[in-house]
């Protein structure tokens, strides 16, 4: 289905659209996982008489940890960007093109549970051999689920066929 355009909106997809890290975000999501990292790892630390306690608290401090470089290793390269939305399809950080034809599915993940995000996940499915699916995890991004849709639409319309690229 072809949505209008105004010639304004038209000339602006003529770019690609680059889309950064929210330091912010970045930096705040460090400051929660050094704090849960901090309890939890007092909480194991108490807790080393009793095994099994001790081992899933000790998990959970591990998942704190992991969660806790997740944020500070983007903060290093904060003027690269983590998503290119363009004519040709999207650029993934890691250099992956999914051009607007090989898509099948795409489609922003919002999960909440009691109103606390639980999970903020680009899916996108394709014809591609591989991958066949690709997911990137978007919490920390500049950007939400209605202006990354509203970008996919205007830059899709523009799309040119596969057997020209």
């Amino acid at each position: 289905m072809q949505i209008y355009s105004s010639a304004q909106t038209k000339k602006k997809t003529e770019q690609p659209h680059a889309i950064y890290y929210s330091r912010t975000k970045l930096i705040s999501g460090a400051v929660i996982w050094t704090l849960g990292m901090a309890f939890f790892g007092l909480l194991t630390y108490r807790l080393r008489a009793e095994t099994g306690a001790m081992l899933l608290t000790g998990l959970v401090t591990f998942g704190a940890i992991r969660m806790f470089f997740n944020c500070v290793r983007p903060l290093g390269s904060l003027d690269k960007p983590a998503l290119i939305i363009g004519k040709d399809g999207i650029r993934f950080e890691d250099g992956l093109l999914i051009g607007w034809d090989d898509m099948q599915e795409n489609v922003y993940l919002n999960q909440t549970y009691m109103g606390i995000p639980i999970l903020k996940m680009v899916q996108i499915k394709t014809t591609l051999d591989k991958p066949k699916v690709k997911k990137m995890r978007v919490a920390a991004l500049a950007l939400d689920s209605d202006e990354y849709l509203a970008l996919c639409d205007s830059y899709s319309q523009g799309a040119t066929p596969s057997a020209t690229r």
